[in-house]
């Protein structure tokens, strides 16, 4: 099932970076990515906690993009993959469960922890 989640994954985006579609195609190729990124994060546990848009337990996943805004991407990157990897606590204060993020990183695999974060960060909104 995971493998056939990664092949589904790599050929939507191979599509979207090889193709040279027109904005129409491309809109629709991106959301088919994000819906099998979506599919991913529920096959793994994630939205029990987290939804795009929306606070369940933990924040949603445009608040934790809008929080690293200005930031780096490459440190901000690996700031997210360590505390999903490691756990985190106290860097939320809408934080419903009040135990914080247990660490993932033996229930999810690194690479699909990798593609989640890249995601999340994906969300953020364009520099002006």
């Amino acid at each position: 099932m995971k493998k056939k989640i990664v092949v589904t994954f790599l050929t939507i985006v191979s599509f979207l970076l090889f193709s040279g579609c027109t904005q129409q195609q491309g809109s629709s190729a991106e959301k088919a990515v994000k819906t099998e990124l979506y599919k991913l994060a529920r096959t793994h546990g994630c939205t029990e906690c987290h939804r795009i848009n929306a606070t369940v337990v933990g924040p949603s996943w445009m608040a934790i993009a809008e929080r690293y805004q200005g930031a780096p991407t490459a440190e901000t990157r690996i700031l997210l993959i360590e505390r999903v990897n490691k756990g985190s606590q106290g860097n939320w204060y809408t934080w419903k469960g009040g135990d914080g993020m247990p660490p993932m990183e033996k229930r999810v695999a690194a690479d699909v922890v990798e593609k989640l974060v890249d995601y999340i960060l994906s969300l953020r909104q364009p520099e002006k």
